[in-house]
């Protein structure tokens, strides 16, 4: 019995819509994923990169670095010894490179103290004075720059560097105002491994979409053919769905590992909103310090409301408030010896919710701006009690050996 041509139209119709809707499908799952994953090394950056870029500014002294950047050169105390600081901290970490920088004008910048690499190393090496512009990636520092206000770039590619991120913290000189900046950056390995597959599956879905299409136009000669081709298509797709599942294995892989690495992490570092809600890509170490499992979602204040008298925890509260309003504005800015200035906890008793156990907590707080109006702040929790303890037998120890007059 023959097919009515309504039939058959409709058939066609639904045939070329289904093909184009599982194309979508399987562009969005890759879209999403590498999305999810450009995110995730944003989120490691921050959190490995930000400690980095604290230590490094709280080893230059604003004033001293902004007079030698007026007549910067390799001779001068000053960047032997800043040199050696910075060289070592970056001896510590996975960082590639660490340098100070100071604006000459507009966005062409001058090397001051490079902690990249020995002099002698001139691949890496830049010499104090050496003029670059960064009008490429100069949007991050800029807003270092006017706000005071430490940094993180998206992920970014250069032929010679390749496929890195990076952090950038504010030097400022007694007055408050930024006279240079600090930058540590880090290599994607994550972005560069997986992007050229990402791309060679979105080519392989046009490829069968395409091919599907052009076999649906020679299936319309006959009724055989048209089942015999629907068969393949469904093959296809059904290669495709594998394929799909497969990269997004890979991918799940790949943050399960990053996530291993943030969680070896022996400090408690997490993101908290201007609700004082613990974000999902806190460090595992946070649940040892704290005592309590599964913080995302939960309120920081209302964690430490067993722990602090009623006003203390206000305190608390406002100065959180005086941090995500300060770094807004733009002006009035805190740096970093005023947070801690202000910090109402900057060591606190905490007791275990489990154990009843005591231990002493060291706490820091700092902004966090990560563009387009997500502003966090960024949190660091270190159990310090040992610490505490040796200090303490220390100075009993002296005060016993010291002799009475």
């Amino acid at each position: 019995m023959k097919q009515s041509s309504k039939d058959f139209s409709l058939k066609r119709r639904f045939t070329f819509f289904f093909i184009l809707f599982i194309a979508a499908i399987y562009s969005g799952v890759l879209v999403t994923a590498y999305r999810q994953l450009m995110g995730l090394a944003e989120t490691i950056s921050a959190e490995l990169g930000i400690p980095i870029v604290k230590k490094a500014m709280e080893l230059i002294d604003g004033d001293a670095f902004e007079r030698f950047s007026k007549n910067p050169t390799m001779e001068d105390p000053y960047f032997k010894e800043t040199h050696r600081q910075l060289l070592n901290l970056k001896a510590e970490t996975s960082a590639i490179y660490l340098y100070t920088m100071a604006q000459a004008e507009g966005t062409v910048f001058r090397y001051i103290v490079d902690g990249s690499a020995a002099p002698g190393n001139t691949g890496i090496f830049s010499s104090p004075g050496t003029e670059e512009d960064i009008k490429r990636y100069s949007k991050p520092i800029l807003r270092t720059l006017e706000t005071g206000t430490i940094q993180t770039s998206s992920i970014d590619y250069d032929s010679e560097w390749g496929w890195t991120i990076s952090t950038y913290g504010p030097i400022l000189n007694s007055a408050g105002k930024p006279v240079g900046f600090v930058g540590c950056d880090f290599q994607a390995h994550i972005t560069q491994r997986f992007l050229p597959l990402i791309l060679q599956e979105l080519i392989v879905s046009a490829v069968f979409v395409f091919a599907g299409l052009a076999a649906y136009l020679y299936m319309i000669r006959g009724v055989n053919r048209q089942n015999r081709r629907l068969r393949e298509l469904r093959d296809a797709a059904e290669a495709a769905r594998a394929a799909a599942e497969a990269v997004s294995r890979d991918l799940k892989d790949e943050r399960d590992t990053i996530n291993a690495m943030k969680d070896a992490l022996k400090v408690g570092l997490f993101f908290m909103d201007k609700n004082f809600i613990i974000q999902g890509n806190y460090s595992r170490a946070l649940e040892t310090v704290l005592d309590i499992d599964n913080l995302e979602g939960k309120k920081f204040t209302d964690l430490l409301s067993p722990q602090l008298q009623e006003q203390r925890l206000k305190n608390l509260m406002e100065y959180f408030v005086l941090i995500f309003n300060r770094a807004r504005a733009e002006s009035h800015k805190l740096d970093a010896k005023m947070l801690e200035n202000l910090n109402p906890i900057q060591e606190m008793v905490y007791q275990s919710p489990k154990t009843k156990a005591e231990r002493i907590l060291r706490c820091t707080f700092v902004p966090v701006d990560r563009g387009q109006g997500r502003l966090f702040i960024l949190g660091n929790l270190q159990d310090i009690s040992h610490e505490k303890r040796l200090q303490q037998e220390l100075e009993e120890e002296t005060a016993k050996n010291t002799p009475k007059n």
